[in-house]
């Protein structure tokens, strides 16, 4: 190759000496359109890399266009479910307030009916012992409560305060084992003792076999014992159970208040204070 340039130097200097007058020459010659021959060479040259880059920079430039379409929104959407979260909670609190308002509209009523004063308590816990049936409200000493104050509901006994804290309670519900209750069948005015049993039911006893029971009849307190108010209704006779022997006869009640799924209930009582609230 050395060799080959040395035998020709005079004739490659030659052709790259015209080759440079050429490139003179044409960026002095203006094209018609005033630009001049070389700068149209050049434009020739790059345009279909210009044209390259200007495809990548307007596709990078979509892609982040869209990235930050997408991310904002993104965001809004997160705004938007927290904002819907909040109203929805607000809207069961309102629900909350309203079915409270409705129960407390209830309890006055019942007051205002029957003359029993009383307050209106909510049931904040039961018993974990599957042997205990008893709750625990939201009511205790420090407003105005005591052992043996009768629980009720507008739709009927729920049971009795057997022990109070200063802010708390726990009531005794008429289904547990160690509940009586001095009752009367509504109609016939038989007298029985109303015991519990650990279910979700009743059961009169000493009720003497000569006495008129019949399935469906009401079942009110009967005012003895001195603990119990008479009148306050208690359930619904469901079964009567006739033995062939002995004294007494027994039946199956089923409890008229909601015993396995209460909220708020009404602790009746004549102690100042136990205004419902």
């Amino acid at each position: 190759m050395r060799d080959f340039i040395m035998r020709h130097r005079e004739g490659l200097l030659l052709v790259i000496l015209v080759i440079s007058s050429l490139l003179i020459i044409s960026r002095q010659i203006q094209h018609p359109t005033g630009v001049s021959y070389f700068q149209r060479s050049v434009i020739a040259v790059t345009a279909p890399f210009q044209n390259g880059f200007r495809a990548v920079v307007g596709a990078v430039r979509g892609v982040w266009g869209d990235y930050l379409y997408l991310f904002g929104t993104r965001a809004e959407n997160i705004r938007l479910k927290e904002e819907i979260n909040q109203l929805r909670s607000e809207v069961q609190t309102m629900r909350e307030e309203i079915y409270r308002a409705g129960r407390l509209e209830e309890f006055f009523a019942y007051q205002s009916e029957t003359g029993f004063a009383g307050m209106a308590a909510r049931v904040i816990g039961e018993s974990p012992d599957p042997w205990s049936r008893t709750i625990v409200v939201n009511r205790g000493q420090q407003e105005g409560l005591k052992r043996n104050l009768p629980v009720v509901t507008p739709d009927g006994l729920v049971g009795s305060v057997i022990q109070t804290s200063d802010h708390s309670s726990i009531v005794r519900l008429i289904v547990d084992r160690s509940s009586r209750v001095p009752v009367l069948i509504s109609r016939s005015r038989a007298r029985a003792i109303l015991e519990g049993e650990g279910s979700g039911t009743c059961q009169l006893k000493y009720l003497d076999r000569t006495e008129d029971v019949q399935k469906g009849d009401v079942v009110i307190t009967s005012g003895l014992a001195g603990i119990y108010p008479r009148g306050i209704e208690v359930g619904t006779v469901t079964q009567i159970l006739s033995r062939n022997y002995g004294l007494y006869q027994y039946a199956k009640v089923m409890p008229k208040a909601p015993i396995n799924r209460l909220e708020d209930v009404l602790v009746i009582g004549t102690e100042p204070g136990l205004e419902g609230q």
